[in-house]
């Protein structure tokens, strides 16, 4: 399993090898992430997003924010739920599986990303505004903050990756 989502490196008759980090691979694939969402917030603007489910996202993010300065525990599953849930809206489960996949290879760096209480300020508020540009069908809006809070996220992550791998190479040179 780990070798079809691309975390571990198969080599015939030798074993698994942890896959090293690649920010070329990662910067693909937060490109990707971006397409896709960036066409699930214009399909949800397009057909709306219906109040209880809104309402509730709209809730979880306001407490989330109003619990501030506190972290949470798991941020980037509760953030991975909040693209799922709009995902699961569109209907589409090719992309809501390719959205996974991307997901599921990009969880370590994203660990990376809200690390501290502004980090996680600006989440919330940026998806606070999304969901309001979702309840006002203003797609182009939707689109805007979403590539904000994913550039945000992957300036994190490089930031992350880098400084992790300047440490292994200072360690073991």
């Amino acid at each position: 399993m780990l070798a079809d989502r691309r975390l571990v490196e198969k080599t015939p008759r030798q074993g698994y090898v942890v896959k090293q980090l690649n920010l070329t691979e990662i910067h693909e694939l937060y490109d990707v992430r971006l397409a896709l969402e960036a066409y699930i917030m214009e399909q949800v603007c397009k057909t709306g997003l219906d109040e209880a489910t809104l309402t509730a996202l709209e809730q979880r993010w306001i407490k989330l924010q109003e619990a501030l300065p506190e972290m949470i525990v798991d941020p980037v599953s509760v953030d991975e739920t909040f693209h799922d849930v709009l995902a699961r809206a569109v209907g589409n489960r090719a992309m809501m599986d390719m959205l996974r996949g991307i997901d599921d290879r990009i969880r370590f760096v994203r660990t990376f990303d809200i690390t501290n209480a502004d980090r996680l300020a600006a989440t919330c508020e940026q998806h606070l505004e999304i969901l309001e540009a979702i309840r006002r069908r203003d797609a182009a809006k939707a689109v805007a903050v979403l590539r904000r809070n994913l550039e945000g996220g992957r300036i994190q992550a490089e930031s992350a990756v880098k400084e992790a791998l300047a440490n292994a190479h200072a360690i073991y040179g």
